[in-house]
């Protein structure tokens, strides 16, 4: 004999009754479960709403990127051009800020991928970042101007060398991305088609001694190099030994002062103008804009064409510089395509 279960009416009750309780719940009312799970729900409109409102300029993978850090790059970027926002133009803002945007959601998607890599593959020596902290530093024309601008940036020089660390390491696991080679037929072509370029400028060999405008007055800068001058040309001093005591140009210092082989465009027009003037071997004491220098001009050399051998270095780390390039461009490319639907931007907000 079949045993009827009393309670299975009750519970086919309370399932209809809750079945029906979600229904409305969702689709009727919007009640507070539908409102809970818009609530957990990034893409509702509500949701974007409020993120807008918190300055959120594009999400990606759901993590925000803000506006003040859009506009936080854009600073950077203008302060190694010796620029700030004041002033801009509404146009050149709004295009400034798409090219922060891109680098930053740039750095978002790398970093997803960074996880994937031990960071001990890609080590980071002392020399290197030094190298380019010294290349950081050519954007200024002074030290205490660059120690200025970081001061306004809120960056210590632990914090600068730690940056510069992250972006080699960086741009070490990108170039392991991307194979380049050049052929000797490739860089003998483009030889032959930029032979008339590739010519060597006049170029001079020169070392200097330089005192700082915005540490020394006028009066004792000419004096003590004068004084260095005199030593010099009678021979009671070398002048490596008194650029490493009265040098105040960090690089060269630790050459003896020796800025090795130069031309016009490489050097600030005022200081160029005066150094291919001097003569071989005779020291002089120059004023420019920085300040003041004691010059002597070691070798000349007159320019001319250049042959494929001499000029091929140089042209292959051009053309492998260009393929790098040109295959990071691709791989970002690629890996946004990929990404595209974990990234969102709100153009609305860039263009507040």
């Amino acid at each position: 004999v079949l045993k009827v279960d009393k309670g299975v009416p009750v519970r086919l009750v309370v399932y209809s009754l809750g079945i029906v309780y979600l229904f409305l719940d969702l689709f009727v009312f919007d009640g507070p479960l539908r409102q809970k799970m818009r609530e957990k729900n990034p893409r509702d409109p509500a949701q974007v709403a409020a993120a807008k409102a918190k300055g959120i300029v594009a999400r990606v993978h759901y993590q925000p990127i803000l506006l003040t850090q859009v506009d936080r790059r854009v600073e950077q970027e203008l302060w190694k051009e010796g620029r700030t926002l004041e002033g801009m133009k509404p146009g050149e803002k709004l295009l400034r800020r798409k090219a922060a945007l891109n680098d930053l959601i740039d750095l978002h998607l790398l970093g997803r991928i960074k996880t994937q890599f031990n960071s001990q593959d890609y080590p980071v020596s002392e020399a290197e970042v030094d190298k380019a902290l010294e290349v950081f530093l050519r954007g200024f024309e002074t030290r205490t101007e660059m120690e200025e601008g970081m001061r306004q940036m809120g960056w210590t020089n632990e914090e600068l060398r730690l940056r510069l660390e992250a972006k080699i390491q960086q741009q070490k696991y990108l170039d392991a991305l991307v194979d380049v080679s050049v052929t000797d037929a490739e860089a003998r072509e483009w030889y032959e088609e930029h032979k008339a370029e590739l010519g060597q400028p006049d170029r001079i060999r020169v070392r200097h001694i330089f005192l700082a405008a915005l540490e020394n007055e006028e009066a004792d800068a000419r004096k003590a190099l004068e004084a260095a001058r005199k030593k010099l040309v009678s021979g009671a001093a070398e002048f490596g030994e008194l650029a490493g005591k009265l040098s105040e140009d960090v690089r060269s210092r630790k050459a003896g002062g020796d800025l090795g082989w130069v031309w016009t465009g490489r050097l600030p027009g005022d200081f160029s103008t005066a150094v291919f003037a001097l003569p071989l071997m005779k020291p002089a004491v120059i004023e420019t804009k920085l300040g003041w220098h004691l010059v002597e001009v070691l070798e000349k050399k007159a320019g001319g064409e250049r042959s494929f051998e001499e000029a091929k270095p140089e042209i292959v780390a051009a053309l492998e510089a260009i393929q790098r390039e040109d295959g990071l461009q691709a791989y970002r490319l690629q890996l946004r395509t990929f990404e595209a639907e974990h990234i969102e931007i709100f153009e609305d907000v860039l263009e507040r």
